[in-house]
């Protein structure tokens, strides 16, 4: 239960376009006396490519020799055999995550990849000790965890319970949170600072705070490949928060005529994203219901986003009849390809922006009591 808890990472911002000094490497791979056919790939992603590279295993040793724009993660996998795929039986996964940089790194085992030693990388022999340095916050997971399985199922469905089990887990990633971001700003010139920095980052968070303390980074940082990704990020956030004027789309309605955001000028509209199929939008509907019969009158409007698919659009319609939703609903059934959702950035839903009448966001992501609380304070209600 608890790994369900409020996980979230991710990154960005803009930065001009830099050109990179291609950084050379070698990984020097031993795993026991592995030979032939056994074979080790080592993977990477990056520009939005995955970059896959084998070899052979003599004797139980390989090498791979590259270059990269950064450093960055990185995959070994090694295969054992050359058995056909069994469906009933898969095989296990032997995979080493690491970083790569511009060294000689080098992977020991005596059995498998993922059991093995690093060793020869500055940048893995400190991500070891940032590991380890937040490795008592974390244990602190595992404990709530054991605690929540020795209790009876009723505790378990105790919603006091629960309420004490998500605060307290709240205060481990907060506590998480404040290590990372100490380390952060005690090394701006580490590249570990960086990926600190991007994990701590929820899908919604302060852009223009993440942008001051982005800009304290080194510049080498900003400008790896992670950096720029983090930047892009920081300046998308920024395009929706709140003050900045919501950017305008144009999306079909469910009788296929177009719809412009735009055409709500002079009222409050509010932008719900959301599906068919999500659970947590359809137990939100109600209240969402409750507030527009509530403020339509006064000048509030909702425009229904869907992120649903074109072959959920049935589902669609009937989500929208069941639901009673009356206000006006849009999409043009890409699912999470929806162009107003990749435009306002929506990584999960439900999700909203309430915008004023001049077409500036005021606020966002107000769900049940907060919406109408929010409703009451702009109507005097």
């Amino acid at each position: 239960m608890m790994k369900n808890m409020k996980w979230a990472l991710m990154l960005a911002f803009a930065l001009p376009a830099f050109g990179f000094a291609q950084q050379n490497y070698t990984v020097i791979g031993t795993v026991g006396k592995l030979n032939k056919p056994a074979k080790a790939y080592l993977r990477l992603n990056y520009d939005g490519k995955e970059r896959i590279d084998s070899t052979e295993i003599k004797n139980g040793n390989f090498e791979f020799k590259g270059s990269i724009p950064s450093p960055m993660e990185a995959h070994v996998r090694i295969v054992h055999d050359d058995a056909p795929f069994d469906p009933a039986k898969p095989p296990k996964q032997d995979i080493l995550p690491f970083l790569i940089e511009a060294a000689t790194i080098k992977l020991i085992s005596t059995d498998s990849i993922k059991h093995a030693k690093i060793a020869g990388s500055p940048l893995n022999a400190e991500n070891e000790k940032v590991n380890a340095f937040l490795k008592p916050i974390y244990d602190q997971y595992e404990v709530l965890n054991n605690e929540y399985k020795s209790k009876s199922l009723a505790d378990q469905q105790d919603p006091k319970y629960i309420k004490s089990l998500e605060e307290r887990a709240d205060a481990i990633q907060q506590a998480t949170i404040d290590a990372k971001m100490d380390y952060v700003a005690k090394n701006p010139k580490s590249y570990m600072a960086l990926m600190a920095f991007n994990s701590t980052l929820p899908p919604e968070f302060d852009a223009i705070k993440a942008e001051e303390v982005f800009l304290k980074l080194d510049p080498s940082l900003q400008h790896s490949i992670l950096g720029q990704d983090l930047a892009k990020r920081i300046a998308l956030v920024k395009k929706t928060s709140e003050g900045v004027e919501a950017q305008d789309f144009i999306q079909p309605d469910v009788d296929g005529k177009p719809v412009k955001l735009s055409d709500y000028r002079g009222k409050y509209v509010l932008i719900d994203f959301w599906a068919s199929w999500c659970a947590p939008c359809r137990r939100e509907n109600p209240n969402l219901v409750k507030s527009y019969a509530k403020y339509q009158k006064e000048g509030f409007e909702i425009l229904g986003v869907s992120m649903d698919k074109a072959a959920d659009k049935a589902k669609w319609l009937k989500a929208i009849q069941d639901d009673g939703l009356t206000w006006k609903q849009v999409g043009d059934l890409k699912g999470w390809e929806n162009e107003a959702g990749v435009m306002y950035d929506v990584k999960a839903i439900p999700m909203n922006f309430l915008v004023d009448p001049n077409g500036k966001i005021i606020a966002k992501y107000l769900r049940g009591e907060e919406l109408d609380n929010k409703l009451a304070e702009i109507f005097g209600k």
